[in-house]
């Protein structure tokens, strides 16, 4: 699905995203020039408003390559779905320009005073993915009603601040961005996951589980490239010092292990992803059920990746610590993606709390 110029692109930049803790502009470019940040944004904008199964197809390619590049591409693109829930002025003053990223982050604090027209904030908020080539932002916050609403900001309105000292993800170069007595208007204001304006299935998909199905779709293709480095190199005789790893009888079962890992937890990603997908797109009411499963099978898959890429890196012995290993940087990135919010282990307790009461803590 990626174009050679693309890989080609992505290959040989492997270090500098690394280096420098950000996408370089020629990848960026290329990604743009492809719409690769408009996959899911509503057709009504300019949009490709893609099949969500092919799309997962495409963050699972770009992570074979680089785990930090399809974070920032699942990133925008999940966050551009609230172009649904937008109006229309807003949603054209933002993706009227083709060249439109945007990244947000959860909050750390914020203070909100109500004006006339519009608000007051103050606030900082954290882990925004692909700040450095985005050109807006999305702050959410909780009003005096409690209700949850999206501020959209354009980056260079906020003050960002290198936090991302890292060994994982490091070309997500998630940093942290804040405002200090801002005034915003309020058409630069919406209610989160309110006022739907799009019929397009993929909108009817509680956003958090289309970054916990892009996420989980990342941690299994970091698994599957950590097991298809391990094979690799265990066939390769000038890679080792003594004995071919192949014919080691622990390898061989721990092969089979892994593998047996990485098809189930994939297996049960794909079932439940499918699931959700079809009734979305026959206008069936996502059940609470449907929406556990989900939950379950994405966290499971992040958790179980972690596993499995640990287990590779185990197998290959004290060759692993070393950076032109790219199992190396497997390992650093799926350690940091268990450690993100889909892969919470709380999540397990969502799913358990459902089991057990038939009642599922609301999804946006």
């Amino acid at each position: 699905m990626l174009s050679k110029k693309l890989i080609s692109l992505i290959e040989k930049n492997i270090s500098i995203i690394d280096d420098s803790r950000e996408i370089p502009s020629e990848i960026i470019d290329e990604l743009i020039n492809k719409k690769f940040f408009r996959l899911l944004l509503p057709k009504t904008y300019g949009g490709i408003e893609m099949d969500f199964l092919e799309y997962l197809e495409v963050v699972s390619e770009v992570a074979s390559y680089d785990a930090s590049l399809a974070w920032c591409i699942n990133q925008s693109n999940v966050l551009a779905t609230n172009a649904a829930f937008m109006d229309k002025v807003l949603a054209e003053k933002i993706f009227s320009n083709k060249n439109t990223i945007i990244s947000n982050g959860p909050p750390e604090f914020f203070e909100v005073k109500d004006n006339s027209d519009g608000i007051v904030v103050s606030g900082k908020w954290s882990f925004s993915s692909g700040i450095k080539n985005s050109n807006w932002v999305l702050a959410i916050y909780t009003d005096k009603n409690k209700e949850n609403k999206n501020i959209m900001m354009p980056v260079n309105e906020v003050i960002m601040e290198d936090v991302w000292n890292v060994n994982g993800l490091r070309g997500t170069g998630s940093f942290s961005f804040s405002v200090k007595d801002k005034f915003i208007k309020n058409e630069n204001i919406f209610y989160d996951r309110k006022n739907l304006k799009e019929k397009g299935p993929i909108y009817k998909i509680p956003r958090d589980l289309k970054f916990a199905s892009g996420f989980s779709t990342i941690a299994l293709s970091l698994a599957n490239s950590s097991i298809n480095f391990t094979l690799d190199y265990s066939k390769n005789k000038s890679s080792v010092s003594k004995d071919n790893l192949s014919n080691e009888q622990v390898f061989i079962r721990e092969i089979g292990i892994i593998k047996g890992l990485y098809k189930s937890s994939k297996s049960f990603l794909d079932s439940s992803i499918k699931t959700i997908w079809e009734k979305a797109c026959n206008g069936v009411h996502l059940d609470d059920e449907s929406l556990a499963e989900l939950r379950l099978s994405s966290t499971h898959a992040i958790r179980t990746s972690e596993e499995i890429v640990k287990r590779a890196y185990t197998l290959l012995g004290s060759s692993s610590i070393f950076k032109f290993n790219d199992i190396q940087r497997y390992f650093q990135d799926i350690l940091a993606i268990s450690q993100q919010v889909q892969g919470r282990l709380s999540h397990y307790e969502t799913v358990g709390s459902y089991y057990i009461n038939s009642k599922l803590k609301k999804m946006v």
